[in-house]
């Protein structure tokens, strides 16, 4: 690909802001206008010095700028501009999302020492690491906050009882940006907890509970337009009792949802905390549980063994 002089000072320019080096962009056009070449006639082509070649090639291949065919000697051949463009985009973003977990990470640390000094300074609660919401409305008002702020994954968990479904219509409101995130390309993995059974009673409660989730799912679709034909949606059931309930936000942000002890079927309050740590714990836990301990097809034999199993946990 043989570019114009022009061309090659606005793709110059443009890097620069991509923060490439002089050598980097030298290499990359050099390779654009070459197609495949070996260290030593790149390092020729382009002035980048040879104790300094191989450095910038690696810098590049980890960039996803170049490709290194494995022969004898390397043959280095450049990317399309079209995803060199978007490959750098990309890793100038997961670098900041790096750079501001590691200033959190530090300011949280600060925070925590200050409040541990023996002074008479009064510290207000910290709103950047946790904030409690009380109430439908905040809780509504928190939650859609993180769904407008999602960029890749969203893990939620639910209990499914008798009064589940009498409450879904409270939340059309916010599953519309459930679904407006879905059409951003974020990935959703939506986990209820059918944790009213009782083993003791399945032989008994069993249509019931066919029927129980055969109802939800269809408010669940009809409600909120969400189905599992949605790129990127996915919902499932388990029969463990998970203890708390929480919502993770691009494993940054969680949201622990506590529930009211006079009506244990609602949420009484939710405290966001941010601690890229704890959710990426917390998410370790929820695919081992979705991944081994749920289903998304009710089959009365496989669920009783489940329920005995895990109640014996």
């Amino acid at each position: 690909m043989m570019m114009s002089k022009d061309l090659i000072e606005e793709f110059r320019a443009f890097f620069y802001k991509l923060k490439l080096s002089n050598y980097e962009i030298n290499v990359y056009i050099t390779l654009l206008n070459s197609k495949s070449l070996t260290a030593r006639e790149i390092s020729r082509k382009s002035g980048v010095p040879r104790g300094r070649i191989y450095d910038v090639l690696e810098d590049l291949r980890r960039k996803g700028i170049i490709e290194i065919a494995d022969s004898r000697p390397k043959i280095y051949t450049p990317l399309t501009p079209n995803i060199v463009l978007n490959n750098l985009i990309s890793h100038i973003e997961e670098q900041n999302q790096n750079n501001i977990m590691n200033l959190y990470n530090q300011a949280k640390f600060m925070e925590t020492r200050l409040q541990n000094l023996n002074s008479s300074t009064n510290l207000a609660s910290s709103k950047i690491f946790w904030s409690t919401a009380y109430g439908m409305h905040s809780i509504e008002s928190l939650y859609i906050r993180n769904f407008s702020e999602l960029k890749k994954e969203l893990l939620l968990t639910g209990f499914l009882n008798q009064n589940t479904i009498k409450i879904l219509p409270l939340t059309i409101k916010a599953h519309e940006f459930v679904l407006n995130a879905l059409n951003r390309g974020v990935k959703v993995y939506y986990l209820w907890s059918l944790e009213f059974i009782d083993k003791e009673l399945l032989k008994l409660e069993e249509n019931k509970i066919k029927k129980l989730i055969d109802d939800f799912i269809e408010s669940f679709n009809r409600l909120f337009n969400l189905t599992t034909e949605i790129k990127g949606f996915e919902l499932r059931f388990t029969s463990i009792k998970i203890p708390t309930y929480y919502d993770i936000f691009d494993v940054r942000n969680i949201i622990f949802k506590l529930r009211d002890p006079l009506n244990p079927w609602q949420i009484f309050a939710s405290m966001n905390v941010f601690d890229p740590n704890l959710a990426e714990n917390l998410r370790e836990k929820f695919f081992n549980i979705w991944q081994f301990k749920s289903f998304n097809n009710f089959d009365g034999n496989n669920f009783k063994e489940d329920i005995i199993l895990n109640s014996a946990m």
